[in-house]
C-alpha cells in the first residue's frame, strides 16, 4: 500500500511536507486515546522553524492508497503544545488530537 503524508498551513494552504515532493523520512504512529504521531527525521532548522511560528494553524493529512481499492483520507487535528522540533536530532513531531477518516467515494463517484 502507498502512502501520502502532507503538513499544511490552514489558512493560506501552504505546503510544508509533502513525502510525494520531497524525500521524507518520517513514521506515524496511533497513540492511545486517539491521538496520532508523525515524526519526520533529518528535517532542516529553517524549515522546522516555520512550521513551529504556525503550528496554530496547521492541518495534517495522511493518505493511504491501498492497491485496487478506493483511496482513504485522513484530516487530523493538530495539537499546537504537540509541535516539536529536537534541532539536534533533527527530529519534528507533530501529535494530533482526533482525525477525520473519510473516502472521496463517499461523495461522488
Amino acid at each position: 500500500m502507498k502512502e501520502t503524508v502532507m503538513v499544511k498551513h490552514a489558512v493560506t494552504g501552504r505546503e510544508f511536507l509533502n513525502n510525494n515532493r520531497q524525500a521524507l523520512d518520517y513514521q506515524f504512529s496511533e497513540l492511545p486515546e486517539g491521538r496520532y504521531r508523525l515524526e519526520f527525521a533529518g528535517i532542516e532548522p529553517e524549515l522546522a522553524q516555520d512550521i513551529l511560528r504556525f503550528r496554530q494553524e496547521l492541518n495534517m493529512f495522511r493518505f493511504e492508497l491501498p492497491d485496487n481499492e478506493p483511496q482513504i483520507k485522513h484530516w487530523y487535528y493538530v495539537n499546537p503544545e504537540r509541535v516539536q522540533f529536537d534541532a539536534e536530532q533533527g527530529r519534528l513531531t507533530i501529535e494530533a488530537d482526533s482525525q477525520i477518516r473519510y473516502l472521496p467515494t463517499d461523495y461522488w463517484a
